[in-house]
C-alpha cells in the first residue's frame, strides 16, 4: 500500500487523468491498435512518470510488435523489490528467448530465476508448470500442478483449472486412464466449461473412445462456445468420424476461415473435401499444411502421402 501511494495519489489530478488515458491505451491495446495504444501511454507516462508499472503495458505493445529489444530495455525497470512485478518481468523475458531463440533456453532461464525463490506462491508455482507444459516437458508440469491441487477443496475456482491443465499434461503422455479422471473432475467442478468438454471430447475422438458420448460433449461445448475455432474444428471432426460429411464440410469451412494458419484445421478439412469427391481442393488444403511451421513432421509425412495417393479405403 504504501508502494502504492508513492506513486500514485486520487488527490493528484495529473495522476488521476495518467490512470484514465492509461485505461484509454489498454482499450486500444485489446483491439490491435497499438499506435493509438503506445499515444495514450505516453501521454499517461508524462503525466504521472513514477507510475513505472504502467510500463507493463508498453512491454506488451513492444513484446507483440515483435520489438524485442525495446521491451528487453522497459523490462528493466522493474526491480527486484517488487516481487509481482520482477517475475513478471522474468516470465516476459522467458517469453522472448523463446521467441529470438528457442523454448528450451527459454525453460532453462526462467527455471533458474524460480530457483532463486525461497518460498514462491501459488500464483509463481502456477507459471512455472505452465512453461513446462508450453515446452513440452508434461512430468514436470504435473509435479507443479499437482503441488498446488493438494492445498486446493472443490470450492476452490482455481481447481478446476489445474485438473484441466493437469489432465491435458497427463493425456499428452498417453496417460489416459489419468488424464480422463482429472478431465472428468475438472467438469464434475465446473459442467459448462466448454474448452475442458472440447479437449475431453476430442482426446476420446482421437482414441475411437466413446465417439456417440464425445459428440454429445461437443454439441455441449459448441452451444456454449460456438465462435471459437477448435470448438468447431472438433464438432466437425466428429461428424467426419460417423460419416457425416455434409455437416462436418460446413463446420470445417467456417473453422478454416476463422484459423486460416493452423495446420490441424487444413489437414481436416483437406479429408472431408477428399470424402466429398472434391480431389483438386483436397489436396490443396493438404499443400497448404506444408507451408505452415507448425506443422510437426509425422503430419507432413502423413500428407506428402496423401497428396499422392489419396485417403486409403475412399
Amino acid at each position: 500500500m504504501k508502494k502504492l501511494v508513492s506513486v500514485f495519489s486520487c488527490k493528484n489530478p495529473n495522476d488521476v487523468v495518467g490512470e484514465f488515458l492509461f485505461l484509454i491505451s489498454n482499450l486500444y491495446s485489446s483491439q490491435d491498435n497499438f499506435e493509438k495504444s503506445n499515444f495514450y501511454l505516453n501521454l499517461s507516462h508524462f503525466l504521472n512518470p513514477k507510475f513505472v508499472f504502467n510500463l507493463s503495458l508498453v512491454v506488451e505493445n513492444q513484446y507483440l510488435n515483435k520489438e524485442y529489444k525495446k521491451a528487453k530495455k522497459t523490462l528493466k525497470k522493474f526491480k527486484k523489490d517488487d516481487d509481482f512485478y520482477f517475475w513478471y518481468r522474468v516470465k516476459k523475458e522467458a517469453q522472448i528467448i523463446a521467441k529470438q531463440r528457442n523454448k528450451k533456453e527459454s525453460l532453462n532461464y526462467i527455471k533458474a530465476e524460480f530457483d532463486k525463490i525461497n518460498e514462491p506462491n501459488d500464483k509463481v508455482i502456477f507459471d512455472i508448470a505452465n512453461f513446462y507444459k508450453n515446452s513440452k516437458e508434461y512430468e514436470e508440469a504435473i509435479k507443479y500442478y499437482t503441488k498446488i491441487i493438494k492445498t486446493l477443496d472443490d470450492f476452490s475456482e482455481m481447481k478446476s483449472d489445474l485438473l484441466y491443465r493437469r489432465g491435458g499434461s497427463y493425456e499428452r503422455l498417453g496417460k489416459y486412464e489419468k488424464a480422463d479422471e482429472d478431465l472428468l473432475y475438472s467438469l464434475k467442478l465446473n459442467p459448462e466449461d466448454a474448452y475442458v468438454l472440447n479437449y475431453l471430447a476430442y482426446s476420446w475422438l482421437e482414441r475411437d473412445y466413446k465417439i456417440n458420448e464425445a459428440i454429445e460433449m461437443l454439441e455441449k461445448a459448441y452451444s456454449y462456445k460456438n465462435d471459437d475455432p477448435y470448438i468447431i474444428d472438433s464438432i466437425g471432426w466428429a461428424y467426419y468420424l460417423v460419416d457425416d460429411y455434409l455437416k462436418a464440410e460446413k463446420l470445417l469451412k467456417r473453422a478454416v476461415e476463422l484459423m486460416p494458419d493452423d495446420p490441424i484445421v487444413n489437414d481436416h478439412y483437406g479429408d472431408i473435401l477428399w470424402k466429398l469427391d472434391r480431389k483438386i481442393q483436397a489436396r490443396y488444403f493438404w499443400g497448404n499444411v506444408l507451408k505452415m511451421e507448425d506443422a510437426e513432421i509425422e503430419m507432413i509425412e502423413n500428407i506428402n502421402i496423401k497428396i499422392i495417393e489419396g485417403l486409403k479405403n475412399s
